[in-house]
């Protein structure tokens, strides 16, 4: 058993409940259409929001993200409200990866960004 087979149900089941704002400004909730299957998918991931535009950093090896490469529709849980969107992968160099690395986490290192860069995938979502 993963770690995320617990963690994740958790992390879905606070952040659609009245204790959202535990954890609901830095980790949010991803709905989108898988593109074989058809089927709805929901992650939580975290993010940062500037705006009506929400940037997402996944781990490559993560293959949810390939489903959100035809300027997918997605909704974005945030903060306990239900925001529909446009989800799209952003081709980015070495220094865009950093800098959203660090609006999405804060308190990650420079160097720790830097050396993650070539493992991430940048995703953005504008929000209708």
């Amino acid at each position: 058993m993963k770690a995320s087979d617990f963690y994740n149900p958790m992390l879905k089941l606070i952040l659609r409940s009245p204790l959202h704002p535990l954890i609901s400004g830095g980790t949010m909730l991803l709905t989108f259409t898988g593109r074989k299957s058809g089927r709805q998918y929901t992650t939580p991931i975290s993010y940062a929001r500037e705006g009506d535009t929400i940037t997402l950093i996944t781990n490559r090896k993560h293959g949810w993200w390939r489903n959100l490469q035809c300027q997918a529709l997605v909704t974005a849980r945030v903060k306990g409200e239900d925001l529909l969107g446009k989800a799209r992968i952003v081709a980015a160099n070495e220094t865009t990866l950093v800098a959203a690395m660090k609006k999405v986490y804060p308190n990650i290192p420079k160097e720790k960004a830097t050396q993650l860069a070539s493992e991430v995938m940048l995703i953005k979502i504008a929000i209708n």
